[in-house]
C-alpha cells in the first residue's frame, strides 16, 4: 500500500509496535492479578472441596434413590404376574370360586418371586382392604403377627395413594423373631380391570421390608473425608433413616432438625455452629443424604493447597510476561478496524471499505479485504440475483400448475369410477383422502367448528379401517347443539393418529377410540380415549413434563408423537391464550385418555386471544 504522496513506506512489522508497549503496561496487570489470584484461590479451593464433596453426597443419594427405585420397579410385579389360570393379579383376588387355601398358595409364590429379587428384602407381605393377609420371608424363624401386621397396615393406608409410599428405617416389630432393621415401601395394588376401577379402587396394600444393609453398602461404597460423618434422614418425620451409629436410626434428628428448613433444593450446603452439612435431595422420597463436617477440618485440608498456588502464581506471572512478548502483536487497533468492518459486511453492507494507513501484515489484510468486497459485489450483482430471479420465476409457475379444483375434481372422477366399477372400498378411500384435503388447504383458518373437526376425523378414520382391516372402531359422543361451536382446526386428528399408532396398532388386537364432548362451567371438555398400550409412569410424567414446557421441543432423539402431542397443546395455548390447552392421562396396560379445555365460542361470537402479560422474574 502507498503512502498519500506516492512513496512506499518502509515495512515494519507489528510485532515490534506491540511488544514495546505491552512489556510496559503488562507487569501491573499481571501483579494485580497475581494479588487478586492470591485473595480469592482460597475460597475457590474451598468452593472446590465443599463442590467435590456435595458431588460425593449426590452420588450417595442417587445410590439410595436406585435402590429405592428398584423397589418400586418390584411393586410392579403384581400387574405383570401370570398365573396359571389366571391373566391378572385382580382376577385372583376376585375369583370366589378358589379355596382360601389355595389363593394362599400361590399368593405365597407370587410374594417369593419379589422377595428373592434382591437379596437386602426381608420380608414381603400383603394386606387386602377386607384384611386378609399374605407373607413371605427370607428367615424361616420370622412369623407375621396379625394383629401387629393390622396396626401398621391402618397406620400407613392411604386410599388415595397412587405413588408408592417410603416409610422410614423402623424396627419390624409386627415379626415375632426375629425382629430386623428395616425400611419399608409400600404401595396400594389397584384393580386394574377397567380405567376407571384402576383409579377409585384398591385391592390392598403390598409391604417390602428392605433391609438397612441396603443404605449402609450405598454409603460404605464411599469414601468420606476423615472427621466426616454421613446421614441419610426422613425430611417429613424429622428421623435419622441411616446413621453410623445404628442406636440413633430411627431416632430423632436433635439440633439437626432445626437445620431442615434451611436446606433448600436449590443450593448444596449450610454453615451452622462451626459445622457444615452438605446435603442432596433424595428424588421421589422425603429423604436427604447429609454430609457433615467440621469447619476446621475443611479449613485444614486446603491450606498446603493455597500455598502450593502463591508459588503457581509467581511463576505464572513470570511465564506470562514471556508470553506477552511472543503474542502482543494481536492487540494493536488495526486489528479492532479489520473486525468492525468484518461485522458490517457481515450484516449485508458490502459498501463498507477499511482504510489502514500501514504497511505491515495489518495493511496487507485490509488491501485483500477491500478486494475480497469488491468482487464479491461483483458476483452478487452477476449472478446471484439473476438466479434468484430465475427460482422465483420457478415457483411462480409451479404454483400455477397446481391447482386444488382440479385436485378435488381429479380425485371425485376417479371416486365415481370406483363405484361404477363396485368398488365402494376404494370410493371409500378416496372419498375420506379428498374430505381431508378440501380440509387441510381447502382455506387457511385457525378456527372451524366442531362439526367440520369432527368430520376430519371421521374422514380419517375411513382409511384407518381400511388400512387395519377393520380392526379399530371409532365413537363419537357429542350433542348435536354443540357440533356448531367453534374450535382450533386440526386439534383431533393428530391426537387420533397417536391414539392408532401408538396405543392401538402395537397390541396386534382389536380397539376402540371415543371422543365425548361435554360443556362444564363456561369450558368445552373434549376427550380421546383409547383402550391401547397406555403408557409407563415414567413416560408419562416425561410427557406430562413437556407439555408444561413453555419452550418448543424437538430434540432429535424425542418422539415424534410427544412433539406432536406438544404441538397440539402450544397451538390452543398460542391462539385461545394459556388457561386453556391439553391434558394427558394413561395406565400402563389399559389405556389413554388425552383432554381438551377450550372456551365455549359460538358462532356468532368472535374470539381474541387475551394479552399476555410477562412473567416476573425471580433471583
Amino acid at each position: 500500500m502507498r503512502h498519500r504522496e506516492g512513496k512506499e513506506r518502509p515495512f515494519v512489522s507489528l510485532f515490534i509496535k506491540s511488544v514495546v508497549v505491552l512489556i510496559l503496561i503488562g507487569i501491573l496487570p499481571l501483579l494485580v492479578m497475581g494479588i487478586a489470584i492470591y485473595n480469592a484461590y482460597a475460597e475457590s479451593i474451598k468452593e472446590n472441596l465443599l463442590s467435590n464433596m456435595y458431588r460425593t453426597t449426590l452420588s450417595i443419594g442417587r445410590g439410595v434413590e436406585s435402590v429405592y427405585q428398584d423397589m418400586v420397579d418390584n411393586t410392579n410385579y403384581l400387574y405383570e404376574y401370570r398365573i396359571t389360570g389366571y391373566d391378572y393379579f385382580y382376577e385372583l383376588m376376585e375369583d370366589d370360586s378358589i379355596q382360601e387355601k389355595r389363593r394362599t398358595v400361590m399368593m405365597s409364590g407370587i410374594l417369593e418371586s419379589i422377595l428373592y429379587r434382591n437379596p437386602c428384602i426381608d420380608h414381603v407381605f400383603f394386606i387386602t382392604v377386607d384384611g386378609r393377609q399374605y407373607s413371605v420371608v427370607r428367615s424361616s424363624e420370622a412369623v407375621l403377627s396379625s394383629e401387629a401386621a393390622e396396626r401398621w397396615n391402618r397406620q400407613y393406608y392411604d386410599r388415595d395413594r397412587k405413588q408408592a409410599q417410603l416409610i422410614p428405617t423402623h424396627l419390624t416389630d409386627y415379626y415375632y423373631y426375629p425382629q430386623m432393621l428395616d425400611f419399608t415401601i409400600a404401595r396400594n395394588i389397584r384393580n386394574t380391570k377397567t380405567i376407571q376401577s384402576a383409579d377409585e379402587e384398591v385391592i390392598g396394600t403390598l409391604y417390602i421390608d428392605v433391609n438397612i444393609k441396603a443404605l449402609s453398602d450405598v454409603v460404605n461404597e464411599t469414601e468420606l473425608n476423615a472427621g466426616s460423618e454421613m446421614y441419610i434422614v426422613d425430611k417429613k418425620e424429622k428421623v435419622f433413616v441411616y446413621h453410623p451409629d445404628a442406636g440413633r436410626i430411627n431416632q430423632e434428628l436433635g439440633e439437626l432438625a432445626e437445620y431442615l428448613p434451611e436446606m433448600d433444593a436449590r443450593y448444596q450446603y449450610i454453615i451452622a455452629d462451626g459445622m457444615y452439612y452438605i446435603y442432596s435431595y433424595i428424588e421421589g422420597t422425603d429423604w436427604i443424604a447429609v454430609h457433615k463436617i467440621p469447619r476446621f477440618n475443611l479449613e485444614n485440608s486446603y491450606q498446603e493447597i493455597r500455598n502450593n498456588t502463591i508459588l503457581i502464581i509467581c511463576i505464572s506471572v513470570v511465564l506470562l510476561l514471556f508470553l506477552y512478548y511472543f503474542y502482543s502483536r494481536k492487540t494493536s487497533m488495526p486489528i479492532l478496524q479489520l473486525k468492525t468492518a468484518m461485522e458490517k459486511i457481515q450484516k449485508g453492507e458490502l459498501d463498507t471499505r477499511v482504510t489502514v494507513e500501514s504497511n505491515d501484515e495489518i495493511g496487507f489484510l485490509a488491501k485483500g479485504l477491500n478486494k475480497m468486497t469488491e468482487n464479491l459485489q461483483g458476483h452478487i450483482k452477476k449472478v446471484y440475483i439473476a438466479e434468484i430471479r430465475q427460482r422465483e420465476a420457478q415457483i411462480e409457475i409451479l404454483k400455477t400448475q397446481i391447482q386444488p379444483h382440479y385436485l378435488y375434481n381429479t380425485l371425485d372422477v376417479i371416486r365415481m369410477t370406483a363405484v361404477m366399477n363396485d368398488d365402494f372400498q376404494t370410493a371409500g378411500l378416496l372419498d375420506g383422502l379428498s374430505g381431508q384435503l378440501k380440509y387441510l388447504i381447502g382455506g387457511a383458518r385457525e378456527i372451524v367448528t366442531l362439526r367440520d373437526e369432527i368430520e376430519n376425523v371421521e374422514n380419517y378414520f375411513k382409511i384407518v379401517r381400511v388400512r387395519y382391516e377393520n380392526r379399530f372402531d371409532l365413537e363419537i359422543n357429542v350433542d348435536e347443539e354443540l357440533l356448531s361451536l367453534k374450535v382450533p382446526q386440526l386439534i383431533l386428528q393428530p391426537v387420533v393418529e397417536n391414539a392408532v399408532k401408538y396405543g392401538l396398532r402395537p397390541r396386534e388386537a382389536s380397539g376402540i377410540i371415543a371422543v365425548n364432548v361435554q360443556v362444564e362451567e363456561d369450558k368445552l371438555l373434549i376427550s380421546v380415549m383409547d383402550n391401547g398400550l397406555g403408557m409407563t409412569p415414567q413416560k408419562l410424567k416425561e410427557v406430562q413434563e413437556l407439555l408444561k414446557n413453555k419452550e418448543t421441543v424437538n430434540h432429535p432423539r424425542s418422539k415424534k408423537a410427544s412433539i406432536g402431542l406438544k404441538n397440539a397443546h402450544d397451538r390452543v395455548k398460542l391462539i385461545l391464550g394459556e388457561e386453556y390447552g391439553m391434558e394427558i392421562i394413561s395406565c400402563e396396560g389399559i389405556g389413554t385418555i388425552v383432554k381438551y379445555i377450550l372456551p365455549v365460542m359460538r358462532e356468532e361470537e368472535k374470539w381474541t386471544v387475551p394479552i399476555m402479560e410477562e412473567e416476573e422474574s425471580h433471583v
